[in-house]
């Protein structure tokens, strides 16, 4: 920003306390694509950029399998998770990989989009299907910036924020 710049004293650094961005509001994600391949990871970043044309932001980390697949069809969708969502789920999608599992293999509570992509049928009160317009290297992950092709709302559930899953869903150890 134009004028702004870090407060600093003598001797001391800006300190950064990664806990701060707890704090940000967030809501939790299946995003699944497919092409040979049917896959879904767990995302925390998926937003409303514009409103006409309605376009969707969704973030991606570099080394997943479904970034690959994103890049290659330029298709995939959104479930918006609710706050009965299992641990469960959220293990199955987000702590092991695509490349060394196939995610839907035991997972059916899916239907197809017309896109031809899975999305989640159960823990999930809508669906938002996209198209890749443009993207953005953000180091460590891709922003894919998207029109949306088809949407539908699927129950009324509260959905799931990402503070929800710290305090009532993750497990404690």
């Amino acid at each position: 920003m134009r004028g702004c710049s870090p407060v600093t004293f003598a001797n001391s650094q800006p300190k950064i306390d990664p806990t701060a961005l707890f704090k940000l509001s967030y809501g939790l994600y299946v995003i699944t694509v497919g092409d040979e391949k049917d896959n879904g990871y767990i995302s925390n970043t998926v937003f409303q950029v514009s409103e006409n044309p309605t376009r969707i932001a969704v973030s991606c980390q570099k080394n997943n399998l479904s970034r690959e697949i994103i890049e290659k069809t330029g298709i995939l969708n959104v479930s918006v998770l609710t706050e009965d969502v299992p641990f469960e789920v959220i293990r199955h999608f987000g702590m092991q990989s695509g490349r060394d599992v196939d995610k839907f293999a035991d997972f059916k509570e899916t239907q197809r989009a017309s896109n031809g992509v899975l999305y989640l049928s159960d823990f999930a009160n809508a669906f938002i299907s996209l198209k890749v317009i443009s993207s953005l290297d953000l180091d460590s992950h891709i922003l894919f910036i998207c029109d949306i092709t088809e949407s539908k709302v699927l129950g009324s559930n509260d959905s799931c924020t990402y503070a929800h899953y710290h305090k009532s869903v993750k497990p404690k150890f």
